[in-house]
């Protein structure tokens, strides 16, 4: 194992004879065995090189780590272990994993999607078409690894972007299912990480951007600048003319092959005369000036932008807009996204994963359109983002609904009564239409029985996850598990109710 190849301009200096055999290579101590690689990693919340030992003593053969000084002292204890001191953990752990797996990346075409809101549905909408077009495409996000067929049953490193490790073995099992594109969500948090280093994508697309991740980033100028730099790493892009946080940065110093998509009619892709109703959207799709009325089965302004997004990217992979126009029909979105759930009768019953007060005003657009009763809202303080998000979200929602459920998303290292009770501090009035119940299966269960027949319901947050994040733990979770139980309860009791009925009618009968 030649580490000066492997590694390229990262390595500082080597210590030991490098293992004849590397199998598989890891960030997480934990997941490292027998002639396996160890990568140090220095985090906000943890150093890597406190695990040393530990992985050692599971079979570890080689440490890769940017703290000389700790690598030199576990050198003299373990001198049957290589170690291999780099200018950056992250770095080399991104050109090992590529390494390891035979550099598959470099076969396939890549396709990122960075913005702050959009990417999750711009990456399926790419895959839907993608695939319909008979292109094996798999996908990478929020929603989870897609091969062309099916979500995969894999363990995420991260909620969007993976660690370059485990995105590199998602390749690989990607090429072996002869997929030859993939379409994955890039996060700024991902891209500053070096998640996706040593990455070329062959289409990089561009949302929006708004202020987000500021705990991180701590300026928003950094938060932008962290997004910008994909668009270095591609060799076109797709950007939202309409954007006013991003896109005239892009514009002015990319120097690709240059696609734009919005409502302007200034945008190489864009659309007029929008109309809504309960099973889509009417739209005049506007390509290069050839005009085509189309049917969308999707709701919201803001998914017609994502829908022109995904139509960029096909047109920029040199397909026609005659390949594309069967497809639009049955255009797929991520779950969780706008996703109605059929199984409650006599109501309206939508997912979304709306957790920020900008996406709950979108929700709020995007059902207008839609006749009901009365609205049921639950909404949600997530334990693992930024607390300054969590009063604006009942700010976000106060006087739009009827009835308001306030619960908590991945509670992490907090109390899911605290982050409910920092949510409740954005409401101006506190009535007795705002039920807070911290659990968040409970919490569905409880807007449910709060419907009535022709309410419009929707349960909003971090829908289509099957974890909640406790204490630093992925505690199995799934909203769905809570529907189908009040669904089970409900009609349980109504056939208790009619058994009781019968059973009174035939004794007054008698």
């Amino acid at each position: 194992m030649n580490a000066n190849t492997i590694l390229k301009s990262q390595l500082v200096s080597a210590h030991g004879s490098a293992p004849k055999k590397v199998t598989h290579i890891n960030y997480d101590s934990r997941k490292v065995n027998t002639n396996g690689c160890f990568v140090c990693i220095s985090g906000k919340s943890t150093d890597g090189h406190k695990f040393i030992e530990m992985a050692i003593s599971q079979g570890c053969v080689q440490i890769i780590g940017d703290q000389q000084d700790s690598l030199l002292e576990h050198a003299e204890r373990s001198p049957h272990v290589q170690f291999l001191h780099v200018k950056d953990s992250k770095k080399a752990l991104a050109l090992y994993s590529s390494h390891l797996h035979q550099h598959v990346h470099k076969s396939m075409r890549l396709i990122g999607v960075t913005g702050t809101h959009g990417k999750t549905t711009i990456t399926a909408y790419i895959r839907s078409l993608l695939n319909g077009a008979g292109i094996k495409t798999g996908s990478i996000g929020t929603a989870g690894v897609w091969d062309h067929q099916k979500m995969l049953p894999l363990d995420k490193s991260t909620p969007t972007t993976p660690e370059s490790s485990d995105l590199h073995a998602y390749l690989s099992l990607m090429k072996k299912k002869d997929i030859s594109s993939v379409v994955m969500e890039a996060t700024s948090i991902g891209i500053d990480q070096e998640r996706l280093y040593g990455l070329h994508f062959d289409i990089a697309v561009h949302s929006n951007l708004y202020p987000e991740h500021l705990d991180y980033h701590e300026t928003f100028e950094n938060y932008k600048k962290a997004k910008l730099s994909l668009f270095e790493k591609a060799g076109t892009s797709v950007v939202n003319i309409d954007d006013a946080g991003m896109s005239k940065d892009i514009i002015s110093v990319f120097k690709g092959t240059l696609w734009t998509y919005g409502l302007s009619d200034d945008a190489d892709v864009h659309a007029k005369n929008i109309t809504f109703s309960k099973r889509g959207c009417c739209v005049d799709l506007i390509v290069k000036g050839r005009l085509f009325s189309v049917f969308l089965p999707i709701l919201g302004v803001h998914n017609v932008y994502n829908f022109l997004a995904s139509v960029c990217v096909c047109l920029a992979k040199g397909m026609t807009i005659g390949d594309l126009l069967p497809l639009f029909q049955k255009l797929e979105g991520p779950p969780g996204r706008l996703q109605l759930i059929p199984e409650f009768a006599n109501r309206t019953m939508i997912f979304d994963f709306a957790h920020t007060p900008l996406a709950l005003e979108q929700l709020f657009k995007t059902v207008e359109p839609l006749s009901y009763n009365r609205l049921i809202l639950m909404i949600t303080g997530i334990g693992i983002r930024e607390k300054s998000l969590r009063a604006p979200i009942a700010k976000a929602a106060e006087g739009r609904a009827d009835e308001i459920v306030v619960t908590a998303d991945h509670p992490g290292e907090e109390l899911p009564i605290d982050i409910v009770n920092d949510v409740l501090d954005g409401f101006e009035t506190i009535g007795p239409q705002i039920h807070p119940v911290p659990n968040r299966g409970e919490a569905i269960k409880k807007a449910m029985g709060l419907t009535e027949e022709g309410d419009l319901l929707l349960i909003t947050g971090i829908c289509m996850e099957n974890f909640q994040i406790v204490k630093g733990r992925k505690v199995p979770y799934y909203d769905y598990d809570h529907v189908k139980a009040f669904l089970n309860s409900s009609r349980n009791s109504r056939e208790r109710e009619l058994e009781l009925t019968e059973s009174d009618g035939a004794v007054y009968q008698s």
